[in-house]
């Protein structure tokens, strides 16, 4: 069993808690924490701060935060995220706390962590390439950015640290002065969470998201027939309400992935000719039968190539 160790912020107790956990209380105090809210050491006092040993000890561990952890990316259905985030955030937070405590004393300034930050990652990335006789990984820059848009972003935002916000809003300006064709806007954790429960992620989630690239309203008539065939044909089969469920758990992920690429508007394009147009069509000449096939075979394919 995978355990997590690190200090009690309320008794100052060490604890050790088995990594799936997702909330628990102190053996000691009785604190209800979450898995973020362990500290591996006790947090020094403002007095005795050093800041240039707290600096360092980002600089040693900030670039690990995404590299370490390549593959997150992928647990991004419902069930997966919640305890991805957890686990991600009690092994990363540290770094932001020295980073926040370096700040504070006056060692280091949010814009030359972001830059740091930047810097390191892609010196990763040059090492890898060389590693790789010159091949890097494609997409593995794309597939970075997730991690950063949607793990180390919302996890030092939720932290609520006095440098928080600036810190993220210095990393996502570094970002687009390097990648200004890659953007990421900046996200938190309880959205993302929301995400997963709206209703409206389902099956008609990325024809919305196709839609909403192509200029067409929410109510423009593929979304309506899409819907339509959703509550009425779908929703009748045998196998209807597992296949909604599954868009549900999958759709948003997909879907934030897509948003996150580069090259994301070639993409949904080729979605909507080679799923959503004939999708459409199925729907209007009455073969609802080989629409849901269709469509089917579309979810399936997506969550191989964003979800696995």
């Amino acid at each position: 069993m995978d355990l997590l160790k690190g200090t009690c912020p309320k008794c100052g107790e060490v604890l050790e808690i088995p990594a799936h956990l997702k909330q628990f209380s102190c053996l000691y105090c009785g604190a209800r924490l979450s898995p973020a809210d362990l500290k591996q050491e006790m947090a020094p006092t403002e007095a005795n701060v050093d800041g240039a040993a707290a600096y360092q000890y980002y600089v040693d561990h900030v670039v690990n935060a995404v590299t370490g952890h390549r593959g997150i990316e992928e647990k991004l259905n419902k069930s997966d995220f919640d305890p991805a985030f957890q686990r991600y955030s009690a092994m990363n937070a540290e770094t932001f706390r020295r980073l926040d405590e370096a700040v504070a004393a006056g060692a280091a300034t949010v814009e030359e962590a972001a830059d740091c930050f930047l810097d390191g990652l892609e010196e990763a990335w040059r090492r890898e390439t060389k590693k790789s006789s010159g091949k890097f990984a494609v997409g593995q820059v794309d597939r970075d950015k997730f991690i950063i848009a949607i793990y180390l972003v919302p996890m030092v935002r939720q932290m609520g640290l006095s440098s928080s916000e600036d810190f993220c809003v210095a990393l996502q300006a570094s970002w687009c002065r390097r990648h200004p064709k890659s953007p990421f806007h900046l996200g938190d954790y309880d959205t993302i969470m929301n995400g997963f429960r709206k209703k409206y992620f389902g099956l008609c989630f990325i024809t919305t998201a196709v839609c909403r690239y192509s200029g067409k309203a929410d109510d423009c008539a593929e979304l309506t027939a899409f819907r339509t065939f959703r509550d009425g044909y779908l929703r009748a089969c045998p196998d209807g309400a597992a296949l909604i469920d599954e868009y549900y758990d999958l759709a948003p992920g997909i879907v934030l992935r897509l948003d996150m690429a580069e090259d994301r508007d070639r993409r949904y394009e080729i979605l909507r000719q080679d799923y959503l147009l004939p999708c459409y069509q199925d729907i209007l000449a009455g073969r609802l039968e080989q629409c849901k096939e269709r469509y089917t075979n579309m979810m399936h394919e997506l969550k191989e190539a964003y979800l696995q």
